[in-house]
This record gives C-alpha cells, structure tokens and sequence, in this order.
C-alpha cells in the first residue's frame, strides 16, 4: 500500500503582484522584526521562529532554520515593537541556504499589502 499525505494538495500559482524572486517591482524596506511562521496545512503543529529582513507590498524576506520548499504556504505572525501581532498569509517562492546554518526565504503575499498596513510596520 501506498501512503498518501493528508496536507492540503495545491498548485502553485504564480502571483501577477510580485515579478521574480530576485526582482521586486515594489520597493523593499529594510526592518528588523521578530516573527513566528508555520505552515498552512491542517496536520502540522510546529512554528518555527523567524526574523523579518525586508517588506513590500507585494512579499517579504525572512530568515529562519528551516527550509520550506518553493510552493509552501506560511502563516507569518509578525510581531511589532508596539506588541501588536499582524498575521501574514504567504507563499514560498525561494530558500537560499546561508553561511551561518540559516534559510532566506522568499515570499510573496497572497494578497498585496495596502500602503496603509505596509507603513504599521517601516
């Protein structure tokens, strides 16, 4: 018998908001805010903790140790010094592995960030 996963079976789709993994079309803003991740799948209960490096409209850059392939959905709960809690839904669109055992992730937003939540956060 085969086994089969019990996670949510999706198709990665490619966000008209956000252009290259590499290339932005936004601006990126460059912060420092701590954050706890975990996947959007029914079964998984882990959260791993991670550190917010840019934010744009369309996605941002996270740095945590472990690496969630391209394609993954993440619930990003974003903590700001004022103690409030923003929680961003986002696909994994890269992992780059760095020097000090850390992943860089990539993402995109599953819906672009208005200015007015962008500006709570730079």
């Amino acid at each position: 018998m085969i086994g089969t996963s019990s996670g949510a079976m999706v198709q990665p789709v490619r966000n008209p908001y956000f252009h290259d993994a590499e290339r932005r079309g936004e601006v990126r803003h460059a912060i420092t805010l701590e954050a706890t991740s975990y996947p959007m799948e029914p079964n998984e209960t882990l959260s791993w903790g991670a550190m917010v490096n840019d934010i744009s409209p369309g996605g941002v850059s996270v740095t945590l140790c472990y690496p969630f392939r391209a394609g993954t959905y993440l619930a990003i709960d974003l903590q700001h010094p004022n103690g409030m809690v923003h929680t961003l839904m986002v696909r994994v669109v890269y992992a780059q592995d760095q020097i000090d055992g850390m992943w860089r992730l990539g993402c995109e937003f599953l819906k672009p960030m208005t200015q007015s939540d962008l500006e709570l956060f730079v």
